[in-house]
């Protein structure tokens, strides 16, 4: 009980502090554009993605800090977060290896028809910006503070119940995201490193939307470097949530922990 009065807690800090960003920077954008005074003349999907380009960075200073006050001041354990180059590579490649394992397996089975994709600069920069910042927010909270405050079973749960809206989700969804999140909770468990499991966040998404085109967490990225058509039984593939909802995305989350479970287990450090 304690626990999850921390995390209430933690959310009241952290939620303001998000909202900030939102409010204080992209309604006025907003606002000017509307009136012809900020990026005239730029359609509404290409001013959604510049003006997310914009707030990204800034949202996800805002949650780590609000993370980072709530671990000193509701935790009384204050949060230090250091980089670490080899682990964060060790994720990455981690990541790259099985979404291409993923792809691999439904191109060799049939169930993705493959074409060249199209790349813009704008979409890319905007896909770029978004899996930096996803990897490092979302880690930040699921694995840095909620794992130490309500187990990997629990920040696991919470990280795929925090995906019940997007588009497409599911129930199937929902439970093949509580698997990834527990890979993502066992790259930190073995490395003792968050820098991994930001790593391996990163790469998943970039290799799953912009490489592969698969639809990230049911949203479908603008431009992808491969082009595909999915054919495959939905169960399998994820159908238009992608690979997470689907059997194929549930096995290479499982491979990544089998894995990871071949290192020496280390106490997390972060």
């Amino acid at each position: 009980m304690r626990a999850l009065l921390r995390v209430l807690a933690a959310a009241l800090i952290i939620a303001p502090l998000a909202a900030a960003p939102v409010f204080l920077v992209a309604e006025p954008l907003t606002a000017l554009h509307r009136r012809g005074w900020f990026l005239a003349g730029w359609g509404h999907d290409d001013y959604d993605r510049i003006i997310n380009i914009i707030i990204g960075p800034l949202l996800t200073a805002a949650i780590v800090l609000g993370v980072m006050l709530a671990a000193r001041y509701v935790d009384k354990r204050p949060m230090r977060l250091r980089f670490d180059g080899r682990t964060f590579s060790l994720g990455f490649g981690l990541g790259a290896a099985l979404m291409t394992l993923v792809f691999a397996v439904e191109w060799a089975a049939g169930w993705i028809g493959v074409g060249a994709g199209r790349l813009t600069m704008l979409a890319v920069s905007f896909t770029v910006v978004k899996v930096l910042c996803v990897g490092v927010y979302e880690e930040v909270v699921a694995r840095g503070y909620l794992m130490r405050n309500i187990g990997v079973i629990g920040s696991s749960l919470v990280f795929a119940l925090l995906h019940l809206f997007n588009d497409n989700a599911s129930v199937v969804s929902t439970a093949g995201l509580f698997i990834n999140g527990l890979l993502f909770a066992a790259a930190v468990l073995v490395t003792g490193r968050l820098s991994t499991a930001i790593g391996l966040h990163m790469a998943w998404n970039l290799f799953e939307g912009l490489v592969f085109g698969f639809p990230v967490s049911g949203d479908k990225e603008a431009s992808s470097l491969i082009a595909i058509t999915q054919f495959g039984p939905g169960i399998v593939t994820g159908g238009a949530f992608g690979p997470e909802a689907g059997l194929i995305g549930v096995v290479a989350s499982l491979a990544g922990i089998a894995v990871l479970s071949k290192r020496t287990r280390v106490a997390p450090r972060v």
